[in-house]
């Protein structure tokens, strides 16, 4: 007998709507963690004339914050 607290999965070669949705949330992380990486690995050829000095490290320090965002941190138990 099935426990109504197990959750069920597709079978094979069937997608259901939770499937779908953590394809959804799979494809937006690894997006997210793309666009962070190509704007960390470039932001030192970043040109601003005098404010570069001031900017870029603002960006740095927003760009760690949105890494650590997208990331998992939950404590593995």
């Amino acid at each position: 007998m099935s426990n109504s607290n197990e959750m069920v999965g597709s079978g094979a070669y069937s997608l259901n709507t939770s499937d779908l949705l953590s394809l959804g949330k799979n494809a937006l992380l690894v997006g997210a963690a793309s666009m962070l990486t190509y704007l960390g690995e470039n932001i030192s050829q970043l040109d601003l004339g005098s404010a570069t000095a001031l900017i870029v490290p603002i960006v740095a320090i927003a760009l760690n914050a949105g890494v650590k965002w997208v990331k998992d941190n939950t404590k593995k138990t």
